[in-house]
């Protein structure tokens, strides 16, 4: 009885494991189970807030789980990515990463490191910046507005998106170059720096097209483009680099999480937001932004990352 005993009792235990091993596995296989995290580290309605929005709807037609989308502005989005890099790394939080973040890191001391403290999931866009003026102003190009600048140091001032965002730093580096001075007024989103110009609370704005909507209606006037190429809506504003200022602003638009994600829920993850940005939806979104889709996977965001951070230090040493 006791030799009967003790098989039934190991039989038990031995399915007992194979039972709580399809159990793992069967959760793991179910992942995601619940909702989704989506930060976004500007505030509401500006480019990053919409297109990443899109790109969530887009994407959540074919996933399990819906997204809860949560804008943590500050910093030019270093203050989503500080709070990013302390959540949980079981995929059921990610958040969206702009070249600011990595121009932060640079410039002021964050509690992150943008490399390695982070997995990439993908990358989904890139942006196109530019400097925009009322039309009401006297400056038709942008040497107008350097020559009065240098006329009048320190009374001209100029809002962005943030401190730390890549049409600030290239608005320090054309400062530093012409030995300019100039106001910078930073916001929490390029919808709010595009609202004080046109209230006339600055003199103008550098930033990613949330402008675009003011320069169609004729209130603005877009007079350069801090990218290497020109913007294909505007094909006759010159970039810096043809105006003789070989300056170009970082651009990345892509997805991350903390450190740790369990590789199979990357590509869950990566597969699932794949999917979102070839959808028609999405990408009209980012037409309305002037923003091309550019893809990496997974192993090259981080391989871009990685070379932008150490691209932007070298800029920002410099300075």
């Amino acid at each position: 009885m006791r030799k009967r005993l003790m098989v039934v009792l190991l039989m038990a235990g031995f399915f007992s494991i194979l039972t709580m091993g399809d159990s793992c596995i069967a959760a793991e296989e179910t992942f995601p189970i619940k909702p989704i995290q989506f930060w976004v580290g500007f505030g509401a309605g500006g480019g990053t807030d919409t297109t990443g929005r899109a790109l969530v709807e887009a994407t959540s037609k074919n996933f399990a789980q819906p997204f809860v989308v949560t804008n943590k502005p500050g910093g030019g989005g270093a203050v989503m990515t500080a709070e990013l890099k302390t959540a949980k790394p079981d995929g059921y939080t990610v958040g969206i990463l702009t070249a600011s973040a990595l121009i932060s890191a640079h410039m002021r001391k964050v509690p992150y490191h943008p490399v390695r403290d982070f997995d990439s999931i993908l990358q989904y866009a890139s942006y196109q910046y530019g400097v925009v003026v009322r039309t009401d102003s006297p400056w038709k190009t942008l040497n107008d507005l350097i020559a009065y600048a240098k006329a009048n140091p320190g009374k001209v001032s100029y809002s962005t998106a943030g401190a730390g965002t890549p049409q600030h730093l290239v608005m320090v580096q054309l400062g530093e170059v012409l030995k300019v001075k100039w106001t910078h007024v930073p916001f929490g989103s390029g919808v709010e720096a595009t609202t004080a110009l046109m209230g006339g609370h600055v003199d103008f704005s550098a930033g990613t097209p949330e402008w675009k909507p003011q320069v169609d209606a004729g209130r603005l006037r877009l007079i350069a483009v801090q990218m290497d190429k020109r913007i294909p809506a505007y094909p006759n504003v010159p970039t810096f680099i043809e105006l003789g200022y070989n300056l170009v602003a970082p651009s990345i638009a892509s997805i991350l999480g903390p450190k740790g994600i369990p590789k199979e829920r990357v590509k869950i993850l990566h597969d699932a937001f794949y999917k979102g940005i070839q959808d028609p939806l999405f990408k009209n979104t980012l037409d309305k932004y002037d923003m091309p889709l550019t893809y990496r996977n997974s192993e090259g965001c981080d391989k871009f990352v990685n070379e932008l951070f150490e691209s932007t230090g070298k800029l920002v040493e410099k300075l």
